[in-house]
C-alpha cells in the first residue's frame, strides 16, 4: 500500500494542474464596471450560459416588471465581484520510502537529461508550483484593478451628487445613462447610448443604436426526447419580436429618462433611434434614424411597464418609425438636438502655420483659439468626439464646444483659450463656470500658456473643471509631435499681455 502512495500524489498534482489551468482561464473573463452589472460567475465558463440567439439574450421586450431603483443606490458604485481562488495545493511529495528504488537512479536519455523519476518529478511539481504564485499574484493585480476603478467611480458619483444639486445639467445627463446602464438590459442591446439636454426647450434627448436583426436567428424553445434540439422562431415571429424589442427600448429609455431627470430642467423627454444597415437594392451600407419618439415626463412617469403593450403604447405616444425593419429607409426625428449654433466657423489649421519652437505666449490670440481646437481633435480623433470652434471674439465666453457620444462620459464641453503672460486669476474660472451652467455642458476646460493661482484652483476643485497650464499644455502637444515653447518673459518684452 505504501507504494501506492506516490502514485495518488502524482494523481492529486495533476488534478492540481488541470484546476490552475481552469481558475486562469476563468480569471481571464472576469470583468468590472462600476456601472453595469456583472455576470461574473467563478468557475461557470461563458459557454455555459444562454445560447447567444435565446430570445433572453438577444431582445428585451415589454410587458414586463422594470421596478426603478432608487436614486441612493444608483448612485454608488457596484461592488467589486467575488474573483476566483487557488486551489489547495498537494503535498510536494510522500515518504521516500514509498517510492520504489529505482525512482531514485539517474537516467541518461534526453528526457530526464540525467535526473531520477524522483527529481524530474520534484522539478515539475515546483514548476506547477511557481504558476500558482504567479496566479495568486494575477488576481490580486485585477482585485486592485477592480477596486480602483470602484474607487474612481466612487468620486464621480460624488462629483454627480454635488452636480445635481448645483443644478449641473451634466450631472442630470449622467444620472440618465447611468439608469440605462443598471437597469435590466441583454448585454446584445447595451450598444451606443447618449443623453443630452437643452435648458432652453427643457427636452431630455436620448439617442440609440438599435441592432442589425436581419441575419438573426430566435430560439424560441426545445424538443426531442431529451429536449436538446433547438426550436427556431418562424421569419414572421421573428419579425414581430423585433419590431416589438425595438418599440419596447424606445419606452423603457424614455420611462427612464422622464424618472431620473431632474423636473424643473426637463419636462420633456425625445428618444431617437439610429441603425446601420444594408441597402438592399444595391447592398451598401446605410445609416440612419428610424424611430422617434417626444412625449412629456410627467406623463411617461405614469406608464406601468409590467401592463402595457409596446406597440400600443409608441402608437399612443404618436411616434414614428421607419415603415419596416427588413427594408429600412431612415426618417426624420421629431426632435434634434441643434449643433448647428451661429457661433460654430470652421477651424483653422494654425499648426502648419506656425514657426518650429514658435512661442506660444507671443502668437496672436485667434490662433492660439484655434491651436487648443486643434490640439483636441488630435487628443480625441479615435474617440469619435467633434470639435467646433466658435467665432473669434474678445468676449471670452466659448472659444470650442466639444460633442462626445461615449454613454458614460460623454454630453457637451466648453472650451477656453486664454493666451496670457500673467496669473490666471479666480475670476476668469468664476466666469468659465458660469459659461458651464448657461451652456448646459457637462464639463468646462480652461487651458493658458500661463499658470493659475491657488484661488483658482481651490475654487475647481469640486467642480465639473479642468485648467491646463502652460508646461501641461506644451506636454499635450508633444505627445503629438508639435515642438513649441512658452516663454511669458520674451512675450512680455514684446507688450503682450
Amino acid at each position: 500500500m505504501a507504494r501506492e502512495a506516490y502514485k495518488a500524489l502524482g494523481y492529486k498534482w495533476k488534478d492540481y494542474e488541470r484546476d490552475l489551468k481552469a481558475v486562469r482561464a476563468d480569471l481571464e473573463h472576469f470583468s468590472y464596471s462600476a456601472f453595469i452589472e456583472s455576470d461574473n460567475v467563478a468557475g461557470v465558463p461563458p459557454s455555459w450560459g444562454p445560447k447567444p440567439s435565446s430570445l433572453s439574450t438577444r431582445l428585451f421586450l415589454l410587458p414586463r416588471d422594470l421596478e426603478l431603483i432608487p436614486l441612493s443606490t444608483l448612485l454608488q458604485p457596484i461592488d467589486v465581484p467575488q474573483l476566483p481562488n487557488v486551489p489547495e495545493q498537494p503535498a510536494l511529495s510522500v515518504s521516500k520510502s514509498a517510492y520504489p528504488d529505482w525512482y531514485f537512479t539517474p537516467l541518461g536519455d534526453k528526457f530526464f537529461a540525467g535526473k531520477s523519476h524522483y527529481e524530474y518529478e520534484a522539478q515539475q511539481r515546483q514548476t506547477i508550483v511557481d504558476s500558482s504564485v504567479k496566479l495568486q499574484q494575477l488576481i490580486e493585480e485585477k482585485r486592485q484593478q477592480f477596486e480602483q476603478m470602484r474607487s474612481a467611480a466612487a468620486k464621480e458619483y460624488e462629483d454627480i451628487k454635488r452636480g445635481v444639486v448645483n443644478g449641473d445639467v451634466g450631472a442630470i445627463q449622467k444620472i440618465i445613462l447611468i439608469a440605462h446602464q443598471r437597469h435590466s438590459l441583454p448585454k446584445f442591446l447595451r450598444g451606443e447610448y447618449w443623453v443630452a439636454i437643452d435648458l432652453d426647450s427643457q427636452v431630455a434627448l436620448v439617442q440609440f443604436k438599435f441592432p442589425d436583426y436581419s441575419d438573426a436567428k430566435f430560439v424560441i424553445g426545445y424538443s426531442g426526447r431529451r429536449a436538446d434540439k433547438p426550436k427556431y422562431a418562424t421569419p414572421i415571429q421573428a419579425k414581430k419580436y423585433v419590431k416589438l424589442c425595438l418599440y419596447s427600448l424606445i419606452i423603457r429609455s424614455a420611462y427612464l429618462a422622464a424618472s431620473f431627470s431632474v423636473r424643473d430642467k426637463v419636462k420633456s423627454i425625445a428618444v431617437n433611434v439610429e441603425q446601420d444597415w444594408h441597402d438592399t437594392a444595391t447592398g451598401q451600407p446605410r445609416s440612419g434614424m428610424i424611430a422617434s419618439v417626444q412625449a412629456p415626463a410627467e406623463y411617461l412617469r405614469s406608464l406601468d411597464l409590467s401592463k402595457l403593450d409596446p406597440e400600443a403604447c409608441f402608437r399612443h405616444l404618436k411616434g414614428i418609425a421607419t415603415p419596416s425593419l427588413q427594408n429600412v429607409s431612415a426618417i426624420r426625428p421629431i426632435f434634434v438636438l441643434n449643433k448647428n449654433d451661429e457661433r460654430f466657423v470652421a477651424s483653422q489649421q494654425v499648426d502648419g502655420q506656425l514657426e518650429p519652437e514658435a512661442n506660444l505666449a507671443a502668437i496672436p490670440w485667434e490662433d492660439f483659439e484655434h491651436l487648443v481646437a486643434q490640439l483636441f481633435e488630435w487628443e480625441f480623433q479615435q474617440k469619435g468626439i467633434e470639435v467646433r470652434v466658435t467665432r473669434a471674439s474678445r468676449d471670452r465666453g466659448v472659444d470650442a464646444v466639444l460633442f462626445d457620444p461615449d454613454p458614460l462620459r460623454g454630453g457637451k464641453y466648453v472650451l477656453q483659450a486664454k493666451r496670457y503672460t500673467r496669473t490666471v486669476d479666480v475670476a476668469a474660472v468664476r466666469d468659465l463656470y458660469g459659461t458651464l451652467m448657461n451652456e448646459g455642458a457637462n464639463r468646462g476646460i480652461l487651458i493658458t500658456t500661463s499658470t493659475y493661482g491657488p484661488d483658482a484652483y481651490e475654487f475647481a476643485k469640486d467642480k465639473p473643471i479642468s485648467l491646463v497650464d502652460g508646461p501641461n499644455l506644451i506636454l499635450m502637444l508633444q505627445r503629438h509631435g508639435k515642438k513649441y515653447r512658452i516663454d511669458l518673459e520674451e512675450a512680455r518684452r514684446l507688450n503682450i499681455e
